[in-house]
């Protein structure tokens, strides 16, 4: 089953969403659309916290801030104010938009990952895209190139991926650990 859709939102709207409880749903605001997320499973959680573990210790050589979800990352293209909670998200130089976003799929999220998300992140002009599948402990790495995300490849095992920004290699296989 997919997340919940609701459309025609605006920040306005998304702003008087009650989240201030303990039980409330966690929300995303894209292109006008309010997606309901859930909680994420183990798996998901163990794969982020590898892949934050490694952007964190970089920050010293590189300089540049991971954050981790739940945090609201709010970029405004398009004439509107999207909020969204990357599972990772990496700032560099700019501090108001990062420079690379890692999405670690769940069956709920992956078709808004692959489709809404990516769309999003291309147009505000995000350096990197990063799809981390958790069950194949692959990568999908797309790169920014005049205004459109490009394919890179999927990246497994002893692979060692490129993050641009940071202008360093990682090894795959340690983001799964």
């Amino acid at each position: 089953m997919g997340a919940l859709e609701l459309k025609n939102y605006t920040y306005e709207d998304y702003l008087d969403i009650d989240k201030s409880t303990p039980d409330s749903q966690r929300c995303e605001l894209i292109f006008g659309h309010i997606y309901a997320m859930s909680g994420a499973s183990a798996e998901h959680q163990d794969v982020v916290g590898s892949i934050f573990f490694i952007l964190k210790n970089l920050q010293k050589k590189t300089m540049c801030l991971p954050r981790v979800a739940p945090y609201d990352l709010k970029i405004e293209c398009h004439g509107g104010i999207n909020v969204v909670q990357p599972d990772i998200i990496l700032y560099c130089s700019k501090k108001e938009i990062p420079c690379a976003v890692f999405e670690v799929l769940s069956p709920s999220t992956a078709y808004k990952d692959k489709s809404v998300k990516k769309e999003l992140y291309e147009s505000c002009g995000i350096l990197n895209y990063f799809l981390v599948d958790p069950l194949a402990k692959t990568i999908d790495k797309f790169i920014l190139h005049d205004k459109s995300y490009h394919y890179d490849r999927c990246y497994a095992g002893d692979d060692q991926m490129t993050i641009e920004c940071l202008k360093m290699e990682v090894v795959v296989d340690e983001m799964f650990e």
